[in-house]
């Protein structure tokens, strides 16, 4: 029994499970998550060390180098980074693509619990997997009062109420000002009594400790009895008894202030607090972005006079935006698919019945998304937009099919019967070749793996279910709405174009030097464009928010870089494009280690329709203004998204390069004498020498005999300096549901001034002596490195810059001539990284694909047609094409990036998609009729030369909407889609006229066969 005989016994069965599928993926379309790319997971993990007051030479000592030892023996690591500052160290543990992240991420817990011990007490340590997860999806900033309210008001009122959003991860509230109880002490008269800051501190704590010291049983009741000694004023620490009846208020100061200022957050340029909110991993971010708006509106009202929140950032606005463009790019392409479809056919119902393979071939491919657990993302939204010209190929081919045998037999059912049966296997075998293309795919690693494998299980997904649709459903469609009287004038014009198509193939049949020439003038074209056509990384898209990172010379104080960027500030305020700022000094977005004179600072741009300029003119002119304006300030600027994604992938610039060596003045050295090569090279921007600048330090020697005459030993002297200039913890205060932290110090009057510094009493012995600083210790102004890099252990310096207005490949060229115009001096070792290190590995990657592609299409063509010669005729014509694609590319200012390296991929199975149709009937025609190969091909040729054309106009302008780049996101799809149409434009005259030809030439013209 034939396939269509038993489809028309079941038809009802066939159209109920139709139905069924489509219906379901309708449900889960309005239920799958939406957000802005696929779930990544990324073979990082960070580890922040901060809290020590240590400079950055001796926190490499003490901290980084223990740390790295430790983690570099866990399994899987290939690489150990870190970024060493004043007090703090950042270590990025990069691993082995297909490493058990989950696991690796204990192992490292484990390696950095067991070293602990012997670091600094004061230091908290978080270890992290990096995920996107880490990066907000939404900022607010809260606007309108005292910087230590509004803090307040972020952390205690607003945060717990975004925190049970379901989907939200982490909510992070960063403030200028943070609350805490300073007990302010005089040097002198803490010393008149034989006491330290920290003895000072320890009995504050003693005192309003509140411990449960037991239970007692009364009147059938059980009681615990707690000690009250609980403190929740500044009258209440002031009244703690230090000794003899001298209370804390007689030796101090009680009052209510801030934190010491080691930040400062703003928003449009005046004081705020910014919350940023994470989601869960697999969280919607649309219906995380509604919640959490209901939340503002709510709160809006009930929060101070003056006070308010305003968004600085909303990723969901850009997935909106991107699925709104997808939606439009689908339905457009499948418009003009359809008029297509209508100018072949000729037809109102025949069409539709192509047509309806559309929509039920995405609702059934929504479907089986959710069961792979896939959402909505720019990646898979995109790979169904480039579905709509690839879906209605096999369902356009099979009704052509049958409006033929229709018009040539009375007999509708057995010329349905035959025009179905004749088109399994090319049809089948066509679309699996499409399929072979993306299975290669598997072996890519990293990001590029992960984006683009959502968008190949998508595809593969679609085709499928649309060859089962052309194979089921459509047939049943025709054979019950489609008779011969309604096809019998669908042909018409196309007819006579076939004729003078068969007769144009007959005139060049036996011309294959001409083939040659034309193949040889290709293959010169292409390496002209290769040379032409610049090279890329992953394709740069308008995200609407850019991020500006900035630091100033090293040791600037904060003071002075607020000033210095607040005149950024005010140059983005005055941009129009520009809606709203978020700025932070002394701390950056993400996971980082930060300084003092670093930070960055968000900016939100007004939707495209509202703005002339896109974001990168934007930038460009921001960068000349604020060089213009300050030239101290170095900055840099990246998109929001763009920066996350290459952070968690380990290549934060386009341009990046490492030199190593034992000495660091012979590395800084040859890093200053690279910087004005590379500066000169067209189309770099931001570059940064990777020179750390010194940061000015005061070094306090300690006079170890003198010490030792008074009973004190360096850290004893250490310990005492340091509790009165930085402070010392004396527990906390419970005011109503808000801790706030008791902090003993000295007054700000010896703490910031170097003149008061060596007559700080320092008490030495069991009998309080007191010995003035100055006779312990001798203190020399010098200049330290504000921040050391190291790499797998070595010490390092990253020459890092950004590319604008050239592609990547181009400027890498010139990077590459300067690096040889200077070469390193001994000693030191020169590495290329950065973004273009992994273009390189994607590129290397993707031709091994394109390769394995290749071979798995030859693979099915060499079992359909029992032969290696169709196989290799089809794929040298498929390679011929890609010149084609390079003059697209190239017209268009497009660079070969991932996203059009993917294009060329796909076009391997769709340009043979195109040869199968027209050789297998060729084959057919010399199989069961004996004919030869000359009079089969050209039977072939006027045959198929319509399906061919229509489904070739189909995905020409179903990718038409992508490749012209229209709304959000669009940018990620349309590399692809240009390298795809400008193949597929020039692969249709050459597999219509060049297969023919080479065939002939490689079998003969009377070349026959004949079924066994």
């Amino acid at each position: 029994m034939r396939l269509f005989d038993l489809l028309s016994r079941q038809q009802r069965f066939v159209y109920l499970v139709v139905a069924l599928l489509s219906t379901a993926g309708i449900w889960s379309a309005l239920r799958l998550p939406s957000a802005i790319y696929p779930e990544l997971q990324f073979s990082r993990i960070t580890v922040v060390a901060e809290g020590s007051t240590l400079g950055a030479r001796q926190v490499v000592f003490s901290v980084t180098r223990p740390l790295e030892e430790a983690v570099s023996i866990v399994p899987g690591v290939t690489r150990v980074r870190s970024h060493t500052i004043r007090g703090a160290t950042e270590i990025s543990i990069t691993f082995a693509p297909g490493t058990d992240m989950d696991h690796a991420l204990q192992l490292v817990r484990a390696r950095v619990n067991q070293v602990q011990s012997a670091l600094p007490a004061e230091l908290s340590l978080e270890v992290e997997q990096l995920t996107p997860s880490l990066f907000p999806i939404l900022s607010y900033n809260v606007e309108g009062g005292e910087p230590a309210t509004l803090y307040d008001l972020a952390r205690y009122e607003i945060k717990p109420l975004i925190s049970r959003v379901p989907g939200v991860g982490r909510v992070d509230v960063q403030g200028s000002d943070v609350r805490e109880l300073e007990v302010i002490a005089d040097p002198a008269r803490l010393a008149a009594h034989g006491m330290t800051y920290t003895d000072l501190a320890d009995a504050i704590r003693r005192a309003i400790t509140v411990q449960a010291v037991g239970r007692v049983a009364q009147d059938y009741r059980q009681y615990l009895i707690v000690t009250d000694q609980e403190a929740h004023a500044p009258d209440d620490i002031g009244a703690v008894v230090i000794r003899g009846g001298l209370r804390v208020r007689d030796v101090a100061i009680v009052q209510l202030g801030t934190e010491d200022h080691v930040r400062i957050i703003a928003g449009d340029g005046k004081p705020a607090a910014l919350i940023n909110i994470t989601r869960q991993v697999g969280g919607n971010t649309l219906a995380l972005a509604d919640s959490v708006g209901r939340i503002v509106a709510a709160i809006g009202p009930t929060l101070p006079p003056g006070v308010h929140l305003k968004p600085v950032y909303d990723q969901a606005e850009l997935v909106r935006d991107a699925v709104r463009a997808v939606r439009d790019a689908m339905l457009i392409g499948a418009t003009l698919a359809v008029i297509v479809l209508l100018l072949f056919l000729r037809h109102g119902r025949i069409t539709a019945i192509s047509a309806a393979s559309i929509p039920l071939t995405l609702a059934i491919t929504v479907f089986v998304m959710r069961l792979l657990g896939q959402t909505f993302n720019l990646m898979t939204l995109g790979a169904m937009a480039i579905a709509i010209g690839l879906v209605i190929d096999d369902a356009v081919v099979i009704t052509e099919n049958i409006a033929r045998h229709l018009r040539l037999s009375p007999d509708r059912l057995p010329a349905i019967r035959t025009a179905v049966q004749e088109l399994i296997w090319p049809v089948t075998t066509s679309t699996l070749t499409t399929v072979g293309v993306f299975l290669p795919l598997g072996l890519l690693q990293g990001v590029v793996g992960q984006f683009f494998a959502a968008l190949a299980t998508t595809l593969t997904i679609a085709v499928l279910v649309s060859l089962v649709l052309a194979l089921t459903i459509i047939p049943l469609l025709a054979e019950q709405f489609v008779t011969a009287h309604e096809v019998a004038g669908s042909g018409g014009v196309f007819d006579g174009l076939g004729s003078r198509y068969e007769a144009a193939l007959a005139s060049v049949l036996h011309h294959p030097r001409r083939v040659a020439v034309a193949a040889l003038v290709l293959v010169a074209a292409g390496v002209v464009l290769m040379r032409l056509v610049g090279t890329g990384f992953l394709p740069e898209m308008d995200e609407g928010a850019f991020v500006l990172d900035y630091f100033t010379p090293g040791g600037t104080a904060l003071a002075e870089t607020d000033r210095e960027v607040g005149i950024a500030e005010r140059i983005l305020a005055a941009t129009p494009e520009i809606a709203g700022t978020s700025r932070r000094t002394g701390a950056e977005l993400g996971l980082f280690a930060t300084t003092q004179n670093t930070g960055d600072v968000a900016a939100r741009l007004t939707p495209p329709g509202r703005r002339s300029r896109d974001i990168f003119a934007v930038m460009d002119d921001v960068r000349d203004a604020i060089n213009a304006a300050v030239p101290r300030l170095h900055i840099e600027f990246v998109q929001i998204l763009s920066d996350v994604i290459n952070d968690l992938a380990g290549a934060a610039k386009p341009v990046e390069i490492k030199l190593f060596g034992e000495r660091l003045d012979t590395l800084e050295a040859y890093a200053r004498r690279l910087a004005p090569e590379l500066e000169s090279v067209r189309g770099l921007e931001d570059l940064y020498n990777g020179v750390s600048e010194p940061s000015p330090e005061l070094l306090m020697r300690v006079n170890q005999a003198e010490a030792d005459r008074v009973g004190l030993t360096p850290e004893d002297v250490g310990n005492a300096v340091s509790a009165a200039l930085l402070g010392t913890n004396a527990g906390e205060v419970r005011a109503e549901d808000r801790p706030v932290a008791v902090r003993v110090r000295a007054p700000d009057s010896v703490r910031y001034d170097p003149l008061r510094l060596r007559a700080l009493p320092i008490m030495a012995g069991s009998e309080g002596r007191v010995t003035p600083l100055g006779s312990l210790a001798t203190f020399t102004a010098a200049e330290s490195r504000l921040s050391l890099e190291r790499e797998n252990q070595q010490q390092m310096i990253a020459i890092t810059a950004d590319v604008s207005g050239r592609s990547l490949g181009g400027v890498m060229g010139d990077v590459r001539r300067a690096l040889a115009a200077q070469p390193a001096p001994p000693g030191v070792r020169v590495a290329i990284a950065g973004q273009y290190e992994s273009q390189q590995d994607a590129f290397r990657a993707l031709l091994l694909v394109l390769g394995l592609a290749a071979v798995s299409v030859c693979a099915v063509m060499v079992v359909q047609f029992e032969s290696f010669v169709e196989p290799l005729v089809v794929l040298l014509v498929a390679t011929l094409s890609f010149v084609g694609a390079l003059v697209l590319l190239l017209v268009a200012g497009t660079p070969l990036n991932v996203a059009s390296f993917m294009g060329l991929i796909l076009l391997v199975g769709l340009i043979v998609k195109n040869g199968i149709i027209l050789l297998d009937f060729t084959r057919l025609r010399m199989r069961d009729e004996g004919v030869a190969l000359e009079v089969a091909i050209r039977e072939a040729a006027r045959v198929r030369l319509r399906p061919i054309l229509m489904t070739t106009l189909c995905t020409l302008f179903g990718l038409l909407p992508l490749a012209l780049g229209i709304g959000a996101g669009s940018e990620l799809q349309r590399p692809l889609a240009l390298a795809v149409i400008g193949g597929l434009t020039l692969s249709t005259p050459i597999t219509l006229f060049a297969v023919p030809i080479l065939l002939v030439a490689i079998r003969g013209a009377n070349y026959t066969t004949r079924s066994p």
